[in-house]
């Protein structure tokens, strides 16, 4: 069994490459059951809603002691432990099927992947909310079935109850340079450095990383005639992948849709939130409610973007390695949107993607 792992380590993962897959093996002109459809609404309407939820069993608990008892007890579970664990069993739940048929989930990749090397996922856009991303997570087995890919997410959000387990048991931690380099190297190992043991994170390939970059500064760009990312002075990434020496690179992935599911209102609140590291606001969704809008979900991943390994200490080289990684990964995002948005949709054929 071990000589047989060995073997593989080096070659090339077999992906469906340049191909559309729809998740489930399903067309994309399936039509969603009933009770699927039900399940889906029901239970995406609780999670996207949930803030929603909690304000209203707030303002329930200064009228009623059952809102308020209950209200404590949901409160009461950020308590127990929440580490992150990618819970296959959770994952792979019909729940989350009745999603994807909902969405009518697919992706598409571009280009093999090496077994054995080490990868950073950026994915945009966030959107109001990243629905399309957290798909990705559940079904990431399917998609890149020979990497356990973790996720970072806002750390404010492992503050709020039920949202707090949900995305631990998909694979996420809070989005601090900490935690993307611990979750890069899930199976380090002691290496000796000028006589000195020290501990350096191995990233290999189970230890892989999603990075979401634009953030709450996202859930304020919606625009009804473009798309509209933040990435062009976002390098922290970059940066880590560059001090590590990445050896399978940076993959580009766009989640084509993911700005249709929802509006956040009131805009006017963007420099406020962005500050306070919190979003403040309403989702606006299907009838002006917290349902999502039944949009088509496609993610496309692009070509690894190659990182070399530059000591952070040696500044000018260091910096000048960041930039132009960034700027690879910046102008290979434009040019797979260019290359795919009219296979999306006609009407997306007129719609530039802008970064700022």
């Amino acid at each position: 069994m071990e000589a047989e792992k060995a073997s593989k380590a080096g070659k090339v993962a077999e992906l469906f490459v340049n191909t559309r897959v729809y998740s489930e093996g399903l067309s994309k002109d399936h039509k969603q059951s009933f009770i699927s459809w039900l399940v889906a609404v029901t239970t995406l309407t609780i999670y996207t809603g949930w803030m929603h939820i909690l304000l209203g069993l707030m303002l329930g608990s200064f009228f009623s002691r059952s809102c308020l008892y209950l209200l404590l007890a949901i409160w009461a579970t950020t308590w127990l432990p929440a580490k992150p664990v990618l819970w296959s069993a959770f994952c792979s739940s019909w729940v989350f099927k009745t999603w994807r048929e909902y969405f009518s989930f697919s992706y598409l990749n571009e280009a093999e992947l090496e077994l054995g090397k080490r990868y950073i996922f950026v994915e945009v856009p966030h959107g109001v909310f990243p629905l399309s991303e957290i798909l990705s997570g559940t079904n990431c087995q399917a998609i890149w079935p020979h990497w356990k890919v973790y996720s970072l997410a806002a750390s404010s959000v492992f503050g709020v109850p039920l949202w707090r387990h949900f995305l631990t048991w998909i694979g996420c931690v809070p989005a601090t340079s900490a935690n993307f380099k611990r979750m890069l190297g899930r199976g380090s190992v002691a290496v000796v450095v000028g006589g000195i043991a020290e501990m350096y994170m191995q990233m290999l390939a189970k230890g892989s990383v999603a990075v979401v970059v634009g953030g709450i500064a996202e859930m304020y760009m919606q625009h009804p005639h473009k798309e509209r990312i933040m990435l062009a002075n976002r390098k922290g990434f970059v940066r880590v992948a560059v001090e590590a020496g990445l050896d399978g690179g940076i993959v580009p992935v766009y989640h084509f849709g993911n700005t249709q599911v929802f509006d956040f209102w009131p805009q006017s609140l963007s420099t406020f939130a962005r500050k306070r590291r919190a979003a403040y606001g309403f989702l606006v969704g299907w009838w002006g409610t917290p349902v999502p809008r039944k949009v088509p979900l496609f993610q496309v991943s692009g070509r690894p973007i190659p990182v070399p390994k530059v000591d952070k200490n040696d500044t000018v080289k260091f910096n000048q390695a960041v930039d132009e990684v960034h700027a690879q990964v910046v102008a290979e995002l434009q040019a797979m949107y260019n290359r795919h948005r009219a296979s999306y949709s006609a009407a997306w054929a007129e719609r530039p993607l802008v970064i700022e």
